[in-house]
């Protein structure tokens, strides 16, 4: 009697374009693929051992495979994949451009935000985008524990740290932040900011631990009080992500820092899309749709920037907001949610925008 075919063996990497692989034994005639507990493909083979494309949805999934042959089937272990849309491997290397639609949508969330608001979003195929306050310095709160990983990656450090950048990211632990920064990091941190040419950020000292077509516009409007440890701009917190992005698809980035290609995906990549907080990006947008996003949030602000990665390639977001009465988390939040879902909206196709190109701020 024939006995089923081998169980499938899967390869998974750390951030998956699209699809995994799978290698399949000699009996195997088809393959069923099953992510989050519902098939969505079957797979006719030909004889023959092999390696498989397995094509997949975007998002974060648990998958399983099954081998189906001529004496039964077998399943694959459960993984666990993180996968962008094919398009996500796109860089881009394109001026940004006003989409007037989108811009139009940006300024009127600003404006019914009682506070002080910056916005840079932009489609890194087409450039298409909008900027509302882009250049202003804001508290960053969390938003630059990004950078600290960074340079923590930078460094050589993170193999001996991973459970405390876990902390720090994902759970946005201040006090693992301040133990992955030491007593001397936080110049460190400030260097590998400048290093990537993001003069108008910078990281003075730990977190204080308490209980409780026309250019796309990157100038200053309105500016926040700047008492604070940590400080970047939504213009710089987007090309933090963007260097994040480029650098996890093998395309610059953060590889000019020596970080490489499967570090980047690894140790950056992976914990921005991993991380819980889902009041403000995420809120904008379906369930379906990969986020690698960093929030940051304190009576007075409120804060997320990230990489939205959307079927026609990936959308960096970055809202922001201050004001010294406070921000309460439902207007921020919502303003922050509304940014996502405008650029979700006005940029899935690529947006429409035509002008003159982005030029960053002349100092």
């Amino acid at each position: 009697m024939i006995g089923p075919p081998a169980p499938p063996a899967l390869q998974v990497a750390a951030v998956s374009f699209g699809a995994m692989a799978a290698r399949v034994g000699p009996r195997t005639s088809r393959l069923d693929v099953q992510a989050s507990g519902r098939i969505i493909a079957r797979l006719r083979l030909a004889p023959g051992p092999r390696r498989v494309r397995v094509p997949l949805p975007g998002g974060l999934h648990p998958v399983r495979v099954r081998a189906v042959g001529p004496g039964g089937a077998r399943w694959s272990r459960t993984v666990r994949a993180r996968v962008l849309p094919p398009s996500a491997t796109r860089a881009g290397r394109v001026p940004g451009f006003v989409d007037r639609r989108l811009q139009a949508d940006v300024r009127a969330a600003s404006e019914r935000l009682p506070a002080v608001t910056g916005v840079y979003v932009q489609h890194l195929v087409t450039g298409c985008g909008a900027a509302v306050n882009a250049d202003a310095q804001f508290p960053a709160a969390s938003t630059l524990k990004v950078a600290i990983l960074v340079d923590a990656v930078r460094r050589g450090g993170a193999g001996a740290l991973r459970a405390t950048l876990d902390s720090m990211i994902i759970d946005s632990s201040d006090r693992a932040a301040n133990a992955v920064l030491g007593s001397t990091g936080a110049a460190r941190v400030t260097q590998t900011l400048h290093d990537l040419e993001l003069r108008r950020s910078l990281v003075r000292r730990p977190y204080i631990i308490e209980d409780a077509r026309q250019r796309l516009p990157v100038r200053t409007e309105a500016q926040p009080a700047l008492a604070t440890n940590f400080i970047t701009t939504p213009y710089e917190l987007a090309r933090l992500m963007v260097a994040i992005h480029r650098g996890a698809i093998g395309r610059g980035g953060v590889g000019r820092l020596g970080i490489g290609r499967r570090a980047a995906q690894r140790e950056l990549l992976v914990r921005l899309l991993d991380v819980r907080d889902g009041s403000k990006l995420a809120a904008g947008l379906p369930s379906s749709v990969p986020l690698a996003h960093k929030s940051g949030f304190t009576d007075q602000v409120k804060h997320d920037g990230g990489m939205i990665y959307l079927r026609r390639g990936p959308v960096v977001a970055v809202a922001m907001s201050w004001s010294a009465g406070g921000v309460s988390d439902q207007s921020g939040n919502r303003f922050i949610a509304d940014v996502a879902r405008a650029a979700a909206r006005r940029l899935g196709g690529g947006g429409r925008c035509q002008g003159l190109p982005l030029r960053a701020p002349r100092r």
